[in-house]
């Protein structure tokens, strides 16, 4: 064989065994020391075997070992120490491997260990260094797979130095192209909507814990506690579960209490509380949970829309939440002292004369409205009352069954109970939704809001402020206390995510792909005889320009979501008639988006392209 000339299971051994140095080096200081000596001996060890063909080892032997050992140092993963094992796991694989009589699949192994190493150690040491070993071995890993092919396709066949040239250029231009195309995605193409997986996933139910736009009693079930993710909470540490403000309920029609004053509010210009970040899941409804009492919002992320304030302290977009959004805001401690509209004192003729009569022995002897909310307070925490989520059927007025009869309720019982006797009492008050508590997250020092969490309480004016009036007794929801550590270690997954692509704004996408585009025209001044660089920008246009010319009607959308509500046992012709036969089912927010949107296109002088094709992404979720 001559000096131009190599065999290709050498040319095959030389990336290979690359990509096993890089792997180990990575993974120094993050396995244990005691492996890498086996490693080094390995490594010269499977040289000796593929050049001289000794010393040779039963596959049956290595093959039992590497499995004994894989399981010993497994044995040692827990959520406190998963890299460690993992890592010295992999390295005594790679050694075992490197230790067989290689044929092309094995060469396969070997090269997926040493990149799930360097991807282990990216993981961990997210540095330049790390990333640059990462690309060496997405590389050696294109050139080692071309390799691969070629050997079993012609066996160890001699090839020329010229070929070999050829096949690392191949393998060169086809890893950069790679990385300059997935560059062009990363800047043009929006961000996702959904997290990758839904670690708190929930079963079907009647009725499931949450935010709604109105609270209703007499409602019959056990209520299901949603685990879903609502928001992620950055910045500020609680001492004390949170209370979040999501919106404000001011008029009760006998069984409900509904929302019928909207008036906006300005925000101060200089803010003084404390400042926080949220990251908000997609909700598919209008409302914007904010720490308890929200003061002023800096900036918003993810959306081209800034939402309006109202009076009470609640802010809501003007259209659904249909991607994930990073908010920086400001709360405080200090209660709100807005002045009491005359609705905040307003009830319905058929409150029970129970109720009328409870409400006058309570107020009896207090002098002032301070004194009238402690009364009410005290009535709660001293006469027997319970929490459950398992609501009954009455056999007359909610209101009065809970207070006289049942004396169990959810936290929609207690608010409405309490507002309802200190409006009697001539004390303005009024319904606050929103979310109680949250949950630290200690694998990404962050907290997280459930859907489990919902919780309804009042808010009563004393004479110079609204005081927060919370009767509903203490409780943990089982949703919270069923979240395990390892759905806490791949939420931080979800939210490491979330940081590092999803809320890569619009704003910021644009500005990268302006300078990527400017870099790209000087580049082509330079390379006037290598044209095929303006097709890097072309291709992802033209991917764009494809999915434009895709036109989907919002007539067929309407006509989708008809005959998928047939499987859920809904049929309907009329927009209205769907929403309130899907009310308390699951999917009824992702209906009420879909159906909103056809009507607005349909009825209304607003054609958004954008809302209509996510509309057709939730119909996906139907």
């Amino acid at each position: 064989m001559g000096k131009s000339q190599f065999r290709i299971k050498t040319l095959l051994t030389v990336p290979s065994y690359t990509a096993v140095l890089l792997g180990g080096f990575s993974l120094y200081g993050v396995a244990d020391e005691f492996v890498f000596p086996f490693l080094i001996l390995s490594f010269f060890l499977g040289i000796s075997v593929d050049l001289k063909g000794y010393p040779k080892l039963p596959r049956l032997f290595l093959n039992l070992l590497g499995i004994i050992g894989s399981i010993f140092f497994l044995s040692f993963v827990s959520l406190e120490n998963l890299i460690n094992p993992v890592a010295n796991a992999l390295l005594f694989l790679t050694g075992i491997k490197l230790m067989e009589e290689k044929k092309a699949r094995d060469y396969y192994q070997i090269t997926l260990l040493a990149f799930l190493s360097s991807a282990v150690s990216t993981a961990v040491n997210p540095s330049l260094l790390y990333f640059f070993i990462f690309t060496l071995e997405v590389l050696l890993g294109v050139l080692i797979l071309i390799l691969i092919s070629f050997y079993k396709s012609l066996g160890d066949k001699t090839i020329e130095r010229e070929f070999v040239k050829h096949l690392i250029l191949i393998s060169l231009g086809f890893t950069f192209s790679t990385f300059i195309l997935s560059w062009f995605f990363f800047v043009i193409l929006p961000r996702a909507n959904q997290p990758l997986f839904n670690l708190f996933s929930q079963r079907k139910a009647e009725l499931i814990s949450g935010i709604s736009e109105e609270v209703e009693l007499g409602k019959v079930g056990e209520i299901q506690l949603d685990r879903t993710v609502v928001l992620r909470v950055f910045g500020v540490d609680f001492k004390e579960k949170p209370y979040w403000r999501v919106s404000v309920l001011d008029t009760f029609t006998g069984k409900k209490w509904v929302k019928k004053v909207k008036i906006k509010e300005k925000e101060p210009l200089y803010p003084k509380g404390k400042k926080y970040t949220i990251i908000l899941e997609p909700t598919y409804e209008n409302y914007l949970p904010l720490l308890d009492f929200p003061v002023k919002i800096e900036k918003v992320e993810g959306i081209n829309e800034k939402p309006l304030r109202f009076k009470g302290g609640f802010y809501e977009f003007q259209k659904p939440i249909t991607k994930p959004l990073r908010i920086t805001a400001y709360y405080t401690d200090k209660q709100p002292e807005d002045t009491p509209l005359p609705i905040y004192t307003q009830l319905p003729p058929n409150i029970p004369k129970s109720v009328k009569l409870l409400a006058r022995k309570l107020q009896k002897g207090t002098k002032d409205n301070k004194e009238k909310i402690k009364r009410v307070k005290e009535f709660f925490k001293n006469n027997g009352f319970k929490y459950t989520l398992k609501l009954k059927r009455t056999s007359g007025d909610p209101l009065e069954d809970f207070l006289f009869k049942t004396k169990r309720g959810n936290c929609e019982y207690f608010a409405s109970a309490t507002a309802v006797l200190l409006r009697l009492m001539g004390v303005p008050a009024r319904l606050v939704s929103g979310f109680y508590g949250a949950m630290k997250n200690d694998y990404g020092n962050y907290y997280i809001v459930l859907n489990a969490m919902a919780h309804v309480w009042v808010e009563a004016y004393d004479g110079k402020r609204w005081i927060r009036v919370d009767t509903t007794p203490p409780y943990v929801p089982e949703g919270v206390r069923e979240v395990s550590k390892v759905a806490l270690f791949y939420d931080a997954i979800i939210t490491f995510w979330y940081n590092n692509v999803v809320n890569f704004n619009t704003q910021k996408q644009r500005k990268v792909f302006t300078n990527t585009l400017k870099a790209l025209k000087a580049i082509s001044k330079k390379l006037k005889e290598n044209p095929t660089i303006l097709l890097f920008p072309i291709i992802p246009l033209g991917f764009l320009f494809l999915i434009k010319k895709t036109r989907k009607t919002p007539e067929n959308l309407y006509e989708r979501l008809l005959k998928k509500l047939k499987k859920y046992g809904i049929e309907a012709k009329l927009p209205e008639e769907v929403l309130e036969k899907a009310k308390g089912e699951e999917i009824y927010p992702y209906v009420k988006f879909v159906v909103r949107a056809y009507q607005r296109w349909k009825y209304s002088k607003v054609k958004d392209k954008e809302e209509l094709k996510e509309a057709y992404k939730v119909l996906k979720k139907i």
